[in-house]
């Protein structure tokens, strides 16, 4: 009889969670990918937009990547901007170079709300990183989920944003803990 009820109580945990939570349940498939000739690699789910590369004002590279993922029944963007400075343009700490450009993006991203940045994050892939993360929402209410890291003339800045805050904490911490330096 209590391998019975023992059973009973499982299937019914079980259909109740697929009827009532069924994303939190799921989570998207993250496939590694190379930032094209910056010696830098990603995690993302589905297939991403190409790379673009592109130079900012003082010659350095600037990659981006997203993609797009609908596993919780709405969509969210999965992006990255990679800069790689030219020789001897770290100015400060890589700190100081990771929050100054964040900043910069908050203006281009048109975030008009910000929690507020939290330093002294560590990357187990890259002990040099520097990692800082934050929260926006923008002009049209979208929520973002944003990390950076900076290591040897290197940033990174990962988000994920969409119209509600990302739901699954253990897929944000994938993606954000997912950059990978040159020669990681």
């Amino acid at each position: 009889m209590k391998k019975f009820l023992a059973c009973t109580f499982l299937l019914v945990s079980g259909l109740f969670l697929s009827a009532f939570a069924p994303g939190y349940m799921q989570a998207p498939k993250f496939t590694k990918y190379d930032i094209k000739d910056s010696g830098c690699r990603i995690y993302l789910p589905g297939k991403p937009d190409p790379v673009d590369m592109s130079y900012s004002p003082d010659s350095s590279k600037v990659y981006t990547i997203e993609s797009l993922d609908s596993t919780y029944g709405t969509y969210f963007h999965f992006g990255t901007i990679v800069v790689r400075l030219k020789e001897g343009d770290l100015v400060g700490t890589e700190e100081d170079m990771l929050t100054g450009y964040m900043d910069y993006l908050k203006d281009a991203f048109k975030i008009k709300k910000a929690v507020g940045y939290g330093k002294g994050h560590a990357l187990s892939t890259h002990p040099t990183a520097k990692g800082v993360i934050d929260f926006w929402e923008d002009e049209d209410g979208d929520q973002w989920s944003v990390a950076g890291w900076a290591a040897e003339s290197t940033i990174f800045v990962m988000f994920i944003y969409g119209n509600k805050e990302f739901p699954n904490q253990s897929v944000k911490e994938v993606f954000f803990k997912g950059a990978r330096f040159p020669g990681d």
